[in-house]
């Protein structure tokens, strides 16, 4: 009767995923998926700016991971970068858009008959009307920006990735740092324009640990856990759908319950 956390990607497709939740649930275990870029400082940055209005109705989501790693070539987690880039983009979207319609997707091998594929693009039609286009890659030179989000009443726009994994693979974590773990030197700020408009947006402060803190809540006091299994679920057929859809080369539909997390209010 031990909690349970499963790094990501949470299961290989949908079945398996379904059938992990099953199973805790008849065994009364507390499940949870350690999807840390929920608290990447501009994803935080991103959700700030949707909620208080300032990009007025999103109309289009722009999300992408590319690096040049050819080390990484059939090392993708899952079978490959639509698995392991993938679980994060497909997550952070359903978070901040609800469940998704219509998915199309395209994957790239480096050479044909390559059972791991090394990039990938989707095109998500979420319910409430958003269109979310998402991509990862390990063989490109020049990454386009992490964030794009487009709005009625302005964009913004980020490069470079959250610096937490940076910092973690430099021995450096929370606790060594303290107040300076997860801040974004002022280079590394994004920026809203509209028209002649550009101005420099604040980055949210970075927190992977409040994952592993939420955890502890949940379990100590019966609160909800940092990120719920169902939501794994969830991302899981959206990922099965763009594999779908890559292989027969046409959109894919699904229906909002199949896609269905938890969404922000």
């Amino acid at each position: 009767n031990v909690a349970v956390v499963s790094d990501k990607p949470f299961a290989a497709d949908a079945q398996q995923a379904q059938t992990l939740i099953t199973m805790a649930e008849r065994q009364g275990v507390q499940l949870s998926v350690y999807q840390n870029r929920r608290w990447d400082s501009d994803f935080l940055t991103v959700r700030k700016l949707i909620e208080s209005g300032a990009l007025g109705q999103v109309t289009l989501f722009e999300s992408r991971i590319e690096r040049y790693s050819p080390q990484l070539v059939n090392n993708g987690s899952g079978g490959g970068f639509l698995r392991d880039l993938g679980s994060h983009l497909v997550d952070q979207a359903l978070l901040l858009f609800g469940p998704v319609t219509r998915v199309y997707a395209e994957l790239n091998y480096l050479e044909k008959g390559q059972s791991f594929d090394n990039g990938f693009f989707m095109s998500l039609t979420h319910a409430s009307g958003v269109t979310s286009h998402l991509g990862g890659s390990c063989l490109q030179n020049t990454p386009g920006p992490r964030f794009r989000v487009t709005g009625t009443r302005g964009c913004y726009s980020v490069d470079g990735l959250d610096g937490q994994e940076a910092s973690a693979l430099a021995g450096l974590t929370p606790k060594s740092e303290g107040e300076r773990w997860g801040v974004e030197e002022h280079r590394r700020w994004g920026w809203f324009e509209q028209g002649e408009v550009r101005e420099r947006v604040p980055s949210e402060r970075g927190c992977w640990n409040q994952f592993y803190l939420q955890l502890q809540a949940a379990l100590q006091n019966g609160g909800p856990l940092p990120v719920d299994a169902r939501d794994a679920l969830a991302t899981t057929r959206v990922l099965d759908a763009a594999r779908l859809s890559f292989e027969r080369h046409q959109v894919v539909q699904l229906s909002p319950f199949e896609s269905h997390g938890t969404k922000l209010e």
